[in-house]
């Protein structure tokens, strides 16, 4: 997921993974781990670390006891810690999750700054022509330069009203999709076609399927356990919707290439030819770790892609509204000359 839940904070997560991995490496037992994060961790976390603490020591796995906060950690770090607590290897998982979530932590900050000046550029823009709208409703023209007949204060604060109501519609959404895993997975599915935000969304989610396909061969799961973990950790509908096709071909004893291209998810030709070089030379993790590295900076550089493309389209939409502006003021113009001249 591309957003983190504001219930788990992405910085409190990838702090959290990187003293799980540390405290795991010194052989320390997870119930006294998860009571030293509930009285020095990332403050988001201790009380949740409180609560698995108590629930470790009662004899509950780790997967057990996270299962009622599935809605508070991105569907990645569930299935890998899943993956990790059944194969002996929490440590690592917690690694390759550390990574992962600082490389998307990065990401983020770099398209949040990216778009600063496009928004302040919006706003603006706007402000600007609801202050004209209104200066010229004070001097007393009747003067419409949009041509919507909004003139006056009253055409000021309505253009300011449209403004509000379509940036408050973007934050609510982006609201939802941090709160609910499953809205936010909806969300990257159907934005799949979207010109450079869907090549960023195929990325991540085919980046993560192969985490877990690595994770789980190393682990010698069974295929209809694997396709489990790994279709729900790409967290994106467009994939997950097709597991019951997948788990339905190896159920008749087909094998894990055929099942997932049973499953009509959108992979790539790249993963595809991969996983077929991972099966036949019996080395699926390691294709799948060094597939997952490529991906990992693939998805990076497609999402600051993405976030460029977003830039230059709110710069192209407040120079079409200044446009549009110019125009409509100077034909205005021109109708008032022609009316005094006749």
């Amino acid at each position: 997921m591309l957003l983190n839940s504001s219930k788990c904070p992405l910085p409190a997560l990838v702090a959290w993974c990187r003293s799980l991995r540390y405290s795991l490496s010194a052989g320390l037992d997870p119930v006294r781990i998860f009571k030293q994060q509930a009285k020095s961790g990332p403050r988001a976390l201790r009380w949740l670390a409180a609560e698995l603490a108590e629930k470790l020591g009662q004899g509950e796995s780790l997967e057990d006891a996270l299962a009622p906060h599935h809605n508070r950690f991105p569907p990645l770090f569930l299935e890998l810690v899943a993956v990790g607590e059944q194969t002996g290897r929490l440590e690592d998982t917690f690694q390759m999750l550390e990574e992962y979530y600082q490389t998307l932590l990065s990401v983020q900050r770099n398209f949040r700054a990216q778009m600063v000046y496009p928004i302040i550029q919006f706003v603006a823009a706007v402000f600007i022509i609801s202050a004209m709208i209104w200066v010229l409703g004070i001097l007393g023209l009747k003067f419409d330069p949009l041509g919507f007949g909004l003139t006056g204060t009253s055409g000021a604060l309505t253009i300011l009203g449209i403004a509000a109501a379509f940036v408050g519609v973007i934050v609510v959404v982006l609201k939802i999709s941090a709160e609910s895993v499953q809205f936010r997975a909806r969300m990257e599915g159907m934005l799949m076609w979207v010109p450079a935000w869907g090549a960023a969304f195929l990325a991540f989610a085919v980046m993560r399927f192969a985490v877990a396909l690595r994770m789980c061969a190393e682990a010698g799961l069974r295929a209809e356990k694997t396709l489990h973990y790994c279709f729900r950790a790409t967290a994106n509908t467009a994939f997950s919707s097709g597991e019951a096709r997948a788990v339905e071909v190896v159920k008749r004893g087909g094998d894990l290439l055929d099942a997932i291209k049973a499953s009509r998810a959108p992979f790539p030709s790249e993963f595809m030819e991969t996983l077929i070089t991972g099966e036949e030379t019996g080395n699926t993790s390691e294709v799948m770790e060094r597939l997952a590295r490529h991906l990992r900076e693939e998805a990076e550089r497609k999402l600051k892609l993405a976030a460029q493309f977003t830039s230059y389209a709110i710069y192209a939409m407040v120079a079409i509204m200044i446009i549009f502006l110019i125009f409509r003021i100077f034909s205005t113009y021109i109708g008032m000359l022609n009316q005094a001249a006749g």
